[in-house]
């Protein structure tokens, strides 16, 4: 009878989840895929398909669409955990004939999005070697990871790309080729052994200098916005430019950038001669501490731009719809929906108010994946105590700030535990074990032998979730917040 009831539940769980993801990705087999190629498989034409992805390393090379077959698949991926959700491969060339077979995420797709992954090629320095290509347009990526050492991120000509809240690492030449690329609010780091962040192709499109207060043509290609360009500890002082033209008629801008002490002060070098019809030029540079950068030994053929092209040209929109008359806005996509809200508990059953333009909300207990479902209630099957975390989800599979609620509890809740805070301690009115957790659902203490006190020194002030059971087995939850003395 057991084994029944467990089928049941577990198709349950599958046919909610197959109305907000079409796959779950899983290593360990409890999702509906154990490697993320097999889940884009199984996607449609012309529809937007979420895959959530659970944590893990997931090896080998991922395609969507190839250099000789475009898919018409508008996929979403989006990860239980950036840190801990790596898509990774480790060819080089010349290892392999192929740029693209040395890549490990390609894209030849229009309107993809992700979220919270990371995507590395670990081949080191042994010479070209990917982690990301991007071939096709509108492609957006919201606090993801791309990491490698050269060459680790490629656009494609012609397209147009936006990263939000994103770290992109590498050493030589780590962001190249022609793609006209926004990244906004982004990290970008370099490491030992390279020197060169930038080496854009020729420019799909440009502004004419006749509308520029500069009196240049802007070359559109990669547009950093609010960026750090930061550096590992091991990297010495200077040894890193801006960037460098692979082709000619290219261009660079760093806008509102902070620049760390491994930028070299002439900011840019020369490539194959190509720096006679390179535009690479800065707005606003600044050290990590906010103070203007001494710009006095820039290249010559290097320039700063004026506030006026800066406002009002190097836009998204003044550059995205200079590459195509098909609307690109991605600023929207990348906010985060709104948080569920008013949460209410009935017995192991939670609800909360709808939440306009959602697609459905994710659960977590104790920060590991629980379902998903299209509806505002859940309830907790297994009657367990534990903190969840309800999570809305957007049209594109993004994800809100997590709302907490604890279920699991009897009710009403008889002879219950008082608990104090003296100092440093938690003292409680009977012996209890105990389970703490913070607003996030994750769990971060815990008591196993029934005590009366517990030491919080090294806990931060704020908000935390306290779960009680004592020796008569009653249970207490209490929301706390710690301040210490």
């Amino acid at each position: 009878m057991k084994f029944y009831i467990s089928i049941i539940f577990s198709f349950i769980y599958l046919n909610i989840n197959a109305q907000v993801f079409r796959c779950i990705v899983a290593k360990d087999g409890t999702g509906t895929d154990t490697t993320l190629q097999a889940a884009i498989d199984k996607c449609p034409d012309n529809v937007r398909s979420i895959i959530y992805v659970k944590k893990g390393t997931y090896y080998g090379q991922t395609y969507l669409g190839t250099k000789t077959v475009p898919s018409s698949k508008i996929i979403s991926i989006i990860g239980e955990d950036r840190d801990q959700v790596i898509i990774t491969y480790d060819k080089s060339l010349p290892m392999v004939t192929k740029f693209e077979e040395a890549t490990t995420f390609q894209i030849y797709a229009k309107d993809f999005y992700a979220e919270d992954v990371t995507f590395v090629n670990s081949a080191g320095n042994t010479g070209q070697a990917l982690a990301l290509y991007t071939a096709g347009d509108r492609c957006v990526f919201k606090n993801c990871v791309i990491k490698g050492y050269q060459d680790t991120y490629r656009s494609k000509k012609g397209t147009r790309g936006y990263f939000k809240d994103c770290r992109i690492e590498g050493a030589t030449d780590f962001i190249y080729a022609g793609g006209t690329i926004f990244f906004d609010d982004c990290e970008i780091r370099c490491v030992k052994g390279g020197g060169y962040i930038v080496a854009p192709e020729d420019a799909y499109a440009y502004i004419p200098k006749a509308s520029t207060t500069c009196q240049k043509n802007l070359q559109l290609g990669f547009i950093f916005r609010n960026c750090n360009i930061t550096a590992n500890a091991d990297v010495t002082a200077g040894s890193y430019y801006l960037g460098r033209p692979w082709n000619v008629n290219c261009g660079a801008f760093y806008l509102n950038c902070k620049l760390g002490k491994h930028i070299n002060t002439k900011g840019w070098t020369t490539m194959g001669g190509n720096e006679t019809t390179a535009c690479f030029a800065e707005y606003n540079s600044m050290d990590e501490s906010g103070v203007p950068v001494d710009i006095t030994s820039r290249v010559t053929w290097s320039f700063q731009l004026p506030q006026s092209d800066v406002d009002n040209l190097l836009t998204l929109a003044g550059v995205y719809n200079r590459i195509s008359t098909t609307l690109f806005d991605p600023e929207p996509i990348c906010i985060k929906p709104q948080a569920p809200a008013n949460l209410t508990k009935n017995g192991n059953t939670i609800s909360w108010n709808k939440v306009s333009g959602a697609v459905g909300y994710l659960i977590l207990k104790d920060g590991k994946y629980v379902t998903s479902t299209t509806d505002s209630v859940f309830t907790d099957i297994t009657a367990q105590p534990g903190v969840f975390s309800i999570k809305t989800i957007g049209q594109n599979g993004q994800m809100s700030n997590a709302t907490t609620a604890i279920t699991g509890i009897k009710s009403p809740e008889f002879n219950k535990t008082t608990i104090y805070q003296n100092k440093n301690e938690l003292l409680f009115s009977d012996p209890v074990t105990f389970k703490l957790y913070n607003m996030n659902g994750i769990l971060i203490s815990t008591g196993n032998e029934f005590s009366l006190t517990a030491n919080i020194s090294k806990l931060k002030n704020g908000t935390y979730f306290i779960i009680c059971k004592s020796l008569n087995k009653n249970i207490t939850s209490e929301k706390l917040i710690i301040t210490q003395k």
